[in-house]
């Protein structure tokens, strides 16, 4: 696992997914990630998917800033329509819900990690709170 830190940003995969998402629009990106609603278990990369996935309807509904982790990202946030993001939260909220379960590789790498864990998964479960008001 190459993380940094316990932010959405501070992984090299999630990097690398922010700068793909980049290249094109939220929309495709997001829509792309929706694909893994109903799945009984999300592998590693999935997990940064709906992560980064995550981050950006934060962006786009909250207004959340993200710009000090990625260069670049809050000016093509504010280039982005919004208007799918009604149909794809649910799924988006279900995905960041199992990043934080007993069904994901990602949370089996943190648990590993007593120390930056609680840390990790509060950010996710703030995260969820936000997108879920």
């Amino acid at each position: 696992m190459g993380a940094w830190g316990m932010g959405i940003f501070d992984d090299d995969t999630s990097c690398d997914l922010i700068d793909e998402a980049m290249e094109s629009d939220a929309k495709s990106f997001v829509e792309k990630v929706v694909n893994h609603k109903g799945s009984d278990y999300l592998e590693y990369y999935e997990c940064q998917e709906v992560l980064v996935s995550g981050a950006i309807l934060d962006a786009i509904l909250n207004a959340t800033k993200y710009g000090d982790d990625v260069e670049g990202f809050d000016d093509w946030i504010s280039t982005q329509n919004s208007e799918f993001i009604a149909t794809v939260k649910n799924d988006i909220l279900s995905g960041l819900k199992i990043v934080i379960s007993d069904k994901s590789e990602l949370n089996e790498l943190w648990q590993e990690n007593k120390e930056d864990y609680p840390v990790w998964k509060a950010n996710i479960d703030e995260l969820i709170i936000r997108l879920s008001s």
